[in-house]
């Protein structure tokens, strides 16, 4: 029984060399400056050509991405002075008022989130953009229809809709949080900020 399949395995073996040879010898090989291109001597079946890479100096896909957020935000009617801290805090009090929740916690997360931007609408490498860092798809959830995501004003209440729904409107500082940002270290630092906060 053995023997057979050694001897079985030996002619496959035979036929596969002879079928391989006879193929090579029908293929022409040619190494162009376009690329290189294979094809079949005997009525020319197919023909497949591989470009070579040419490496061009430029910009990379994130960097074009942020390039385009840029310009889009220069031409966009967002809040693009620098706010002080009272034009600031008159947003937090009035989306606080608006939602019922602490202004400080507002604050807090737009300390943490952009360090208080209104200038610029930068994205992390997350996706979340704008002064209030949101996903596009939360943002829309919680802003105003038509809103504008990298607009400071609507970034802020979007911010304490969102924070208020979660619990903060109820007193539940720490869900609401997670809710913004699923760290519990995000949760501490953001409330320690809010304590830092002295009016």
């Amino acid at each position: 029984m053995n023997k057979h399949i050694v001897q079985t395995a030996f002619w496959i073996a035979i036929i596969l060399t002879v079928a391989t040879t006879s193929m090579a010898a029908n293929f022409s090989y040619e190494d162009t400056t376009q690329g290189v291109k294979l094809a079949k001597r005997s009525g020319a079946i197919f023909e497949l050509e591989i470009n070579k890479v040419e490496i061009k100096p430029g910009l990379s896909e994130i960097q074009k991405k942020n390039a385009r957020v840029q310009t889009a935000v220069r031409t966009s009617p967002v809040i693009s002075e620098i706010l002080s801290l009272e034009q600031l805090r008159a947003l937090y009090k009035e989306a606080g008022a608006k939602y019922g929740i602490d202004w400080r916690l507002i604050e807090a997360v737009h300390q943490v989130e952009s360090g208080k931007s209104g200038s610029t609408c930068k994205s992390s490498y997350a996706g979340a953009t704008g002064p209030m860092q949101f996903l596009p798809s939360t943002f829309r959830v919680y802003a105003e229809p038509g809103s504008n995501i990298c607009d400071l004003r609507s970034s802020i209440f979007a911010a304490a809709n969102l924070l208020a729904r979660a619990g903060a409107s109820s007193g539940d500082i720490d869900s609401a949080l997670f809710s913004y940002n699923h760290s519990l270290a995000y949760v501490r630092l953001v409330k320690s900020v809010m304590e830092s906060i002295r009016v």
